[in-house]
């Protein structure tokens, strides 16, 4: 996304994502959540990442995030939140995502398990060290809105999106060509009803982490677990058999 053009037709397809939201919320019977305070997501674009464009990695969506929304079919509102998302996700010096290392100790990041693998797998597989694992990574989640506060996500939320979030997800890969793309999300409730919608076929596995692979423009993608707890040997060791 790195070029203007590129930016100008992503965030036009987030400003979609938003307003789609709002009314697909409007016509449910629980309009009380077009009340709730919401935070957009915007992909992060490690430093390095354009180098060999190696890896983007998905969570399934953020808590207490910025910008803070309201949901609104106010285009103009829409369109500033859009623009002040990508803002929040560069940085003018240094990388976009070494807030990662900032708070890895101060904010307990180290003990969840999503950046925990993503970190050794960035290390192992690629040669990178404490200091820059995070520089050629891109980070991104499924869902781009979400609730502010941390709590468990209505199930409404994530219905009304999902259309617009295998449109993404698809831009995603389309504009950042990545060779390998890893979902630690889990598949059946997650990324199943995502890859469905974007017609992105999938081979699902039995057996193991990694629960289903397939490929898109090029792309390796690999759906793994979303474990409270795992054997992180084993987990990673699967996760790079997987990729090419």
């Amino acid at each position: 996304m790195a070029k203007k053009e590129n930016i100008s037709l992503y965030n036009l397809a987030l400003e979609k994502t938003m307003l789609d939201l709002y009314k697909n919320l409007e016509s449910t019977d629980n309009k009380a959540l077009l009340k709730d305070k919401y935070c957009l997501f915007y992909p992060m674009i490690g430093k390095d990442y354009y180098d060999k464009k190696e890896l983007i990695v998905y969570g399934q969506y953020v808590n207490e995030w910025k910008p803070a929304v309201r949901l609104t079919k106010d285009k103009s509102q829409i369109e500033t939140w859009v623009k002040k998302a990508y803002e929040y996700s560069i940085v003018s010096r240094g990388c976009a995502l070494d807030w990662v290392n900032k708070y890895w100790i101060k904010q307990n990041i180290y003990r969840t398990f999503f950046w925990n693998i993503v970190y050794k797998l960035s290390m192992e597989r690629y040669g990178r060290t404490e200091n820059d694992w995070n520089h050629i990574i891109t980070y991104s989640n499924l869902l781009k809105v979400a609730p502010l506060s941390n709590g468990n996500l209505p199930e409404e939320v994530f219905k009304a999106q999902i259309s617009d979030s295998a449109h993404l997800f698809k831009e995603e890969i389309s504009l950042l060509q990545p060779k390998n793309v890893l979902l630690i999300t889990g598949l059946h409730n997650w990324a199943e009803p995502v890859l469905k919608s974007a017609g992105i076929r999938f081979e699902t596995h039995k057996e193991g982490y990694v629960e289903a692979t397939a490929a898109y423009r090029g792309s390796r993608i690999i759906v793994a677990q979303k474990p409270f707890s795992a054997n992180h040997r084993e987990f990673l060791d699967e996760i790079k058999r997987s990729m090419v």
